[in-house]
């Protein structure tokens, strides 16, 4: 298919962004059913005790022998309480894979992933600054025409 008119191409844009919005609310309908392990919204809304779940969150605070950890889930604040003598920081991100124990507690911990506060701002730094580098090589390389719509080679 030829893209020779500006027309051609809007309705060509407007057809993959309807698409891809498509795509992506099917994805956060469903991608729930497709989990290993129950998260938030199976927690809140059944309590499956017993059974392995994966959760995450912010730490909030640390004692001896485990930590407090919180997350927002759609207007619900959640905090969990792990037992697990794995070493967190207040504001490090944590992912839990454990048993669910009465009072939203973590027992029988199987996997931790700590991802900590400075590693996570500096992840974000870095890809900003990458961002403005690919921006500033797109545009030494590459303009828009705005009568045509599309870009053109410089």
């Amino acid at each position: 298919m030829k893209l020779d008119t500006p027309q051609k191409r809007i309705v060509t844009g407007i057809i993959l962004v309807v698409a891809l919005a498509g795509l992506c609310a099917y994805y956060a309908t469903e991608y729930q059913n497709h989990l290993k392990y129950p998260s938030y919204e199976v927690i809140l809304s059944d309590y499956p005790q017993g059974e392995v779940v994966n959760v995450g969150g912010v730490v909030t605070s640390t004692f001896n022998g485990g930590f407090l950890m919180v997350k927002n889930h759609q207007g619900h604040l959640v905090t969990m309480k792990v037992l697990n003598d794995t070493p967190v920081a207040v504001e490090d991100s944590v992912s839990v894979v454990g048993v669910l124990a009465p009072d939203n507690t973590i027992v029988n911990v199987e996997q931790v992933e700590v991802t900590e506060y400075w590693n996570y701002i500096f992840l974000l730094l870095r890809s900003f600054l990458v961002l403005i580098f690919l921006i500033f090589i797109f545009s030494r390389y590459w303009s828009f025409d705005w009568k045509s719509y599309e870009f053109r080679r410089r």
